[in-house]
């Protein structure tokens, strides 16, 4: 794989890598802190992967739901998918501030998985390929502040402590087939026709 001088490796390599071992059927955990391109590295390896994406931000409950969402997600949702049945859990308001119904997802076909808290010693055994994006802070601090509006400002402050705890209880270089400083470099290219 090429690597950028930011240390970004290229989209199509990572595609490469990852294309076999997920096969028909397999997990893709793809996780990073905030800001690092993890929704947009889903999004493009999706399609390519003939795969799902499941967003670990629609399990969190709120910006204090990091371990609860990786709990629920190792506990609950892939168990479920993985042996066929449908994946359950509760979806947040973040408008109202509280638990409003619940999400689903259906069994059948490869999955990529991304969010922060997607990665644990609890969910690894379920993936079949784990990938850690590793952004530098200035990098990620400044992809937020053009993502998200200010009053989102204290609640990433909030993430961030969350950010760090997971880090701390699960070592990327520990659980992660790939760790990518610099992230991933994405080619602006139609997805059509590259499967």
């Amino acid at each position: 794989m090429s690597s950028s001088p930011d240390g970004a490796i290229g989209a199509a390599g990572l595609l490469a890598r990852i294309r076999p071992a997920i096969g028909p059927t397999g997990v893709l955990l793809l996780d990073g802190r905030s800001g690092s391109g993890k929704t947009t590295l889903a999004a493009w390896l999706a399609p390519r992967l003939g795969a799902r994406v499941l967003h670990l931000e629609d399990l969190y409950c709120g910006w204090d739901g990091l371990d609860g969402a990786a709990d629920v997600l190792a506990r609950r949702v892939l168990p479920a998918f993985l042996a066929g049945r449908v994946a359950e859990w509760p979806v947040w308001d973040w408008t109202a501030d509280r638990r409003a119904g619940v999400g689903w997802l259906r069994p059948g076909g490869p999955l990529v998985v991304e969010g922060c808290g997607a990665l644990t010693t609890a969910s690894r055994p379920f993936a079949a390929v784990a990938v850690v994006l590793d952004v530098a802070t200035p990098v990620r601090a400044a992809r937020i502040l053009h993502r998200d509006p200010p009053s989102a400002l204290p609640g990433h402050r909030r993430w961030a402590r969350q950010e760090r705890r997971h880090a701390r209880r699960h070592p990327p270089s520990a659980l992660a087939d790939l760790v990518l400083p610099g992230g991933v470099r994405i080619p602006e290219e139609p997805a059509s026709g590259l499967r």
